[in-house]
């Protein structure tokens, strides 16, 4: 039984949304419940640890490899583990999973490792992708992101043999629709406003704070949209026990989602002034 998760955002390329979906899934948690920890290994943007400041911003020393260690260690201490990474520590972070003998250890603790790809139409990134898949195989999960304001196409990935060996290791599939422009210019202004970084959750559930109500309601649906998903994928994100609690009690059943036109054919007219 998986009893706690450690979730890895594992690429060299930056600027593809590892800090918005780490803010995402946190913010899903803590609508969920969920007890987790958060590290941020960005210090030149601080993205995830200004938003959420629970988040722990770490500083790497000259020793990175004991940076990750103590880090490491940590994980049975909460449910869920998330790690935001800037991009140039990819290779650091891959010796220090290697020479901790992370994946070892995990399996030892009832840890699952889910590592997130996100596919861009860059031959160099999807190379990268391809030779992690063959590094892990079938010793973590696989989440791969899809972050239409970053890549609107994923032409490179759609169709290919890397997609199909991540269907072949039981991979799941994230996709953040982009939120529309003006809705983030405005976010952006509100924040100028208030003289302090927002978290989503905050300024949707916050009353206190003046929205103009056709932005708040877009973003609503926005985070609605997200959350059904990290519903259906909770498997991949959480341990077993907080996976199985969560998909019970938030993911509808299909037939309750049906769409305005579901009903039969004709059923709402008067046959009987047509006979």
């Amino acid at each position: 039984m998986i009893k706690h998760r450690f979730t890895l955002p594992l690429q060299s390329k930056g600027n593809v949304g590892k800090s918005t979906q780490a803010l995402l899934q946190i913010f899903w948690m803590n609508a969920r419940s969920v007890s987790w920890q958060a590290y941020d290994l960005d210090n030149d943007n601080q993205t995830l640890s200004r938003a959420i400041p629970e988040a722990k911003l770490v500083t790497l020393s000259e020793e990175p490899e004991a940076d990750f260690l103590k880090i490491f260690r940590t994980i049975p201490e909460k449910s869920v583990t998330v790690l935001d990474p800037q991009a140039h520590f990819f290779r650091v972070l891959l010796h220090s999973l290697d020479f901790t003998h992370f994946l070892d250890w995990s399996t030892q603790s009832a840890i699952r490792t889910t590592l997130l790809l996100f596919p861009v139409d860059d031959l160099s990134v999807m190379d990268e992708l391809a030779d992690i898949v063959e590094k892990f195989g079938d010793s973590v999960d696989y989440l791969v992101v899809k972050n239409r304001a970053k890549a609107p196409k994923t032409r490179m990935y759609d169709g290919s043999q890397l997609e199909k060996e991540l269907a072949a290791l039981g991979a799941a599939t994230l996709e953040i629709p982009a939120l529309l422009s003006d809705t983030r210019n405005y976010l952006s202004l509100l924040e100028i406003e208030l003289q302090r970084p927002l978290n989503i959750l905050e300024i949707i559930s916050d009353k206190k704070i003046k929205m103009d109500l056709f932005h708040r309601v877009i973003l609503e649906d926005w985070v609605k949209t997200m959350f059904d998903q990290y519903d259906r994928i909770a498997g991949y994100l959480l341990p077993d026990e907080e996976a199985k609690r969560v998909m019970e009690t938030w993911k509808k059943p299909a037939e309750e989602k049906k769409g305005l036109f579901s009903q039969r054919r004709g059923s709402k007219i008067n046959l009987s002034n047509l006979q």
